[in-house]
């Protein structure tokens, strides 16, 4: 398959869109690894671009990991062009590679935050609750209502040994891309 993406401007215009959507500091080799892992750019280009994108002030350097790797964000004003110019970016390759990070990059190491618990309620049913939080944000929001404690003791226990999964079956079937039940 060809790659995509050859174009600097729209390589960088997708950069952008996607650490922005990520929405917390990654690593240099994180978003590159994203982009190869999606065939959308070429390992050489998402590399030149990235650099130019942080020379340029649209990428900033905010802190280093526990290995001293560098953490970058989107500054504000590469905000700006993510959202105003991510609409000349196919829709496809937006969500597909999004749903790619997503893959790519652990809950851990993402900071997430789990909130699952359940409370009996007056018609004798359960409420099933399971919240994801990111760097105080959350990004999933869930509750259920079922019948029995038995069903809701297995929905939390199920949420907690697997939340990306989870989350990421919910994305897809949100978005329509149930495909991935089936990967």
């Amino acid at each position: 398959m060809d790659i995509p993406m050859t174009d600097k401007n729209e390589i960088k215009i997708f950069i952008l869109y996607l650490m922005e959507r990520i929405g917390y500091p990654v690593k240099f080799s994180d978003v590159c690894g994203i982009l190869h892992q999606e065939n959308v750019v070429s390992y050489f280009d998402g590399g030149d671009c990235f650099g130019e994108l942080v020379d340029a002030g649209h990428v900033l350097e905010v802190s280093k990991d526990e290995l001293g790797e560098s953490l970058y964000v989107v500054s504000a004003t590469g905000k700006t062009i993510a959202v105003e110019l991510s609409d000349t970016i196919l829709p496809s390759i937006r969500e597909s590679s999004y749903r790619s990070a997503i893959r790519h990059l652990s809950f851990q190491k993402r900071g997430a935050r789990l909130d699952c618990y359940h409370r009996l309620q007056e018609n004798g049913k359960y409420m099933v609750h399971c919240e994801i939080t990111e760097f105080g944000k959350i990004v999933l929001n869930i509750d259920v209502e079922v019948d029995s404690k038995l069903e809701a003791d297995k929905m939390l226990f199920n949420f907690r040994r697997r939340p990306e999964i989870v989350f990421r079956g919910t994305l897809a079937l949100v978005s329509g891309e149930t495909n991935y039940i089936f990967e």
